[in-house]
């Protein structure tokens, strides 16, 4: 039996590719275009202030109240060995959720949220401008430049 069209004149192969193409949160890190499944995404904050904490891991930037809830948040610079940059109006904390936990991810801006083709994902190279691969999942080609898409497990076991 074959599956009928969601609506008129729809393939169904064409709805069943949609369905595999992931929505992509694009952002910046440095030079590095990243991005992060839409799935795993919880949302995307500006102005948070991050409180420092002593003796935390390296990559640790700090806590951050989010709605009452303390976050954890993690500098991808430092995750990536990029050199430090002072927090903006362009940063922002991309928040994540991970097996329960919510993380907050600290990057230089973001861009966009994409529908990637699902075509145009390779599995990453062994290096990204001096990036390990182990900390990318795919990397997605777009006409001007590649994304990375981030492994959250691979960035979070870091810590």
């Amino acid at each position: 039996m074959n599956p009928q069209p969601t609506h008129p004149g729809a393939k169904p192969d064409a709805d069943a590719r949609h369905q595999r193409d992931p929505q992509l949160v694009i952002f910046h890190v440095g030079d590095l275009a990243c991005a992060l499944d839409i799935a795993t995404t919880q949302e995307i904050k500006g102005q948070l202030e991050i409180v420092e904490v002593p003796g935390t891991a390296r990559n640790v930037r700090g806590i951050a109240n989010l709605r009452g809830q303390v976050i954890t948040v993690i500098d991808l610079r430092r995750v990536f060995d990029i050199p430090p940059k002072p927090i903006d109006s362009e940063s922002r904390i991309v928040v994540v959720r991970d097996e329960g936990a919510v993380i907050g991810l600290l990057a230089d801006s973001v861009e966009d949220i994409v529908i990637a083709n699902a075509e145009d994902l390779e599995p990453p190279p062994a290096n990204i401008s001096g990036v390990p691969g182990e900390f990318f999942d795919s990397v997605y080609k777009r006409s001007e430049d590649l994304v990375c898409v981030l492994s959250i497990k691979h960035i979070l076991r870091r810590e």
